[in-house]
């Protein structure tokens, strides 16, 4: 893919009929829709950083100030194995801000307990961009993603997750549940621009639902959804 992900915002599509309004007393929007205003600080941006070991990011936050970081060949090639390793490892509700992962994506994220990205992006996304892999609530606000053979996202515990103005070049599926599980996951997809995949969003669970929000873009995309073999065309 040689388009820029960024340049598909510059593009709208009003999907209204896959669109609800949400409660503004729902607890959800309240904590979700808590965007950033302030101007980041990229002061360190053009650095690259060789992550050898996983950055484990307890509970607090971690801005990354716009530098590069690209895993090295001890966690992995950035394919499809399911051996890999992630860059980052987020837990118990920490912040990853400011961040872009480089060329080698190995495993991406791992997230346990619920976390909050701002600004991240994924040059080229190795086997998942992020993996939910315990129960928690997920808050995805920005960010960019290029590359992905399969996954973006891939949902394994039950979590509230929440994507907004995101935008993807490339991919399979952009979320998606455990195959054949059953999961409890609540997602919602607020505006961003997609371009060149399959599925926006995929499941085989009957407890996993997704709700369209705002002006959503799609370009080369195929579906809304794909629950089990049903297929939602765009």
């Amino acid at each position: 893919m040689d388009s820029d992900p960024k340049d598909l915002l510059r593009k709208h599509i009003n999907w209204q009929s896959h669109s609800k309004k949400v409660d503004p007393s729902d607890e959800k929007q309240a904590t979700t829709l808590q965007t950033t205003t302030e101007k980041p600080d990229l002061s360190k941006e053009g650095s690259v950083i060789v992550v050898n070991e996983p950055i484990v990011v307890d509970g607090g936050v971690f801005d990354g100030k716009g530098a590069t970081y690209t895993a090295s060949s001890k966690l992995g090639d950035g394919g499809q194995s399911e051996t890999q390793s992630p860059l980052f490892i987020l837990k118990n509700g920490a912040t990853l801000k400011n961040v872009d992962l480089g060329e080698n994506g190995a495993d991406g994220i791992h997230v346990y307990g619920g976390a909050t990205l701002e600004n991240v992006n994924w040059q080229n996304v190795g086997e998942d961009a992020l993996t939910v892999k315990s129960a928690g609530d997920v808050t995805i606000i920005g960010g960019s993603a290029k590359g992905a053979t399969d996954k973006i996202f891939q949902i394994n515990a039950d979590t509230r997750f929440y994507l907004k103005d995101f935008v993807a070049d490339g991919f399979t599926t952009l979320v998606r549940t455990n195959g054949g599980k059953q999961i409890d996951a609540d997602v919602t997809i607020d505006g961003g621009a997609f371009s060149h995949g399959s599925n926006v969003f995929r499941t085989d669970s009957s407890l996993a639902s997704v709700t369209f929000l705002s002006d959503i873009t799609l370009d080369d995309v195929k579906n809304w959804t794909r629950v089990g073999d049903n297929q939602s065309g765009v």
